[in-house]
């Protein structure tokens, strides 16, 4: 399967910003000691490593091959991680199989009901611990170029802090939410590849990517000092134990 992340893993694996250390000793906090992990939307592995490196056994299920092929290489040599070809609504996994379902950065592309289904599917015991977490950038690169009707309905916010309250809000029922900062310090080089890596952004064979890459060098050339752009990213987790009915 391909997504719109098809032909990015390279630069998303690169780029992308991980978790910080409290935010995944805090989720390990939540989960049983011995607990089975589904990590849907795995990309290539920024939040299903750490995890496994605490222990857990984690099942890695992402769809796109591309992705899938960077995650696979990556978690080779970790005998505690499983990926699957699978998607939020298929995850491949059997029934009452985990007791924990994380999605990293993920969650606005999941169908609802079809996912929702899913995890009551793969839980063990009648319930499981989902876990949302998302990485809130202050340059969000899909806001660079906010549109008037964007701005509107949503004037003080970005996209990836959007995608975290819209999906709690549809997700969760009683989420616990906590914050941890994470800046990130970009070179240009590291901007560049961070830009390149994201769903909407055009690939480098792409007549639009001159365009793209001078709209991406403006933006540091604005925000850089001594040349490393700081984004005062912030890593927002949403979760909650649900009970399968």
């Amino acid at each position: 399967m391909q997504t719109q992340f098809h032909g990015k893993a390279k630069a998303y694996d690169k780029a992308r910003p991980g978790y910080p250390h409290e935010a995944i000793q805090y989720i390990a906090s939540l989960m049983p000691r011995d607990a089975a992990v589904a990590d849907i939307g795995a990309g290539t592995g920024k939040f299903t490593i750490p995890l496994a490196q605490l222990g857990y056994a984690v099942y890695a299920v992402e769809p796109d091959a591309d992705m899938r092929g960077v995650l696979t290489d990556a978690t080779r040599d970790i005998a505690r991680i499983t990926v699957l070809d699978g998607s939020a609504a298929h995850t491949g996994l059997p029934d009452n199989s985990v007791d924990v379902v994380t999605c990293a950065q993920a969650l606005h592309w999941f169908d609802h009901d079809a996912f929702l289904a899913e995890c009551a599917r793969i839980a063990r015991n009648h319930m499981f611990l989902l876990v949302s977490i998302y990485n809130s950038t202050s340059f969000d690169s899909a806001m660079m170029r906010t549109s008037r009707e964007t701005a509107a309905v949503s004037p003080d916010i970005g996209i990836s802090a959007r995608h975290f309250r819209e999906t709690t809000a549809a997700f969760f029922t009683h989420p616990v939410i906590c914050r941890f900062a994470n800046p990130i310090h970009y070179t240009r080089d590291a901007w560049r590849t961070y830009m390149d890596s994201h769903s909407h952004s055009p690939l480098p064979s792409d007549p639009a990517y001159p365009s793209h890459r001078a709209w991406v060098d403006a933006i540091f050339d604005a925000r850089a000092v001594d040349g490393i752009m700081t984004d005062d990213n912030v890593t927002m987790v949403a979760s909650e134990w649900i009970h399968v009915a």
